[in-house]
């Protein structure tokens, strides 16, 4: 495991939630303080533009907008992942905000000398000789005691940006579902997606 790789979760909102951007920060700053202090932008109209930042810890950021929560997290809370989203959720309930739907994003990158291990698992190099960069993904359906999980699976390069190989994977719950965000869930969620990542990274 790199110390670059990073997990990403994001929460959507049911509807547009009608919360206040410094309660929800100051409810926030109190359960992990390790995130800093907010920066609060005004509020535009613009559902998908953030109203919260917090930036200022490289180990765990958030961005909050009227449609959804996003945070990134590097190894240091990656065994917090299943906690850190029960939390967030139950504070955003006790301002009658809900979500509805997950999403889980990790990427993990692998050394240089991988490369040429995927392109031989992922290419056929017959016909692509002398390619220098990459970026392919596929789609596929997971399915475990909690339903379906969409699944988007990518394979990157890009020796302008960074030397390695980055895997990448895509998980949420389907956009017709509404989530029961009962531990039990989220933990099989993770569990689920987390196997298939761990089965996908064996090279």
């Amino acid at each position: 495991m790199y110390m670059k790789d990073t997990k990403e979760i994001v929460l959507f909102f049911k509807d547009k939630q009608d919360f206040s951007p410094l309660d929800v920060s100051k409810e926030l700053m109190g359960r992990y303080p390790e995130l800093g202090e907010p920066i609060i932008l005004p509020d535009n109209g613009v559902t998908k533009a953030p109203l919260v930042l917090f930036n200022t810890n490289s180990d765990f950021q958030m961005q909050i907008s009227r449609i959804s929560l996003n945070f990134v997290v590097n190894h240091t809370y990656f065994k917090k992942m299943a906690a850190i989203i029960f939390d967030i959720v139950d504070a955003f309930e006790s301002f009658d905000a809900h979500f509805f739907r997950l999403g889980y994003i990790s990427s993990i990158f692998f050394s240089p000398n991988y490369i040429e291990k995927a392109k031989k698992r992922f290419l056929n190099m017959d016909n692509l000789e002398g390619i220098q960069d990459f970026h392919i993904s596929w789609y596929k359906e997971l399915e475990n005691s909690c339903g379906v999980i969409n699944c988007w699976e990518r394979a990157i390069t890009d020796h302008l940006d960074f030397p390695d190989l980055l895997m990448q994977y895509d998980f949420n719950s389907p956009i017709d579902i509404d989530v029961d965000f009962e531990m039990k869930y989220i933990k099989e969620f993770l569990k689920t997606t987390d196997e298939y990542i761990e089965g996908r990274t064996d090279f």
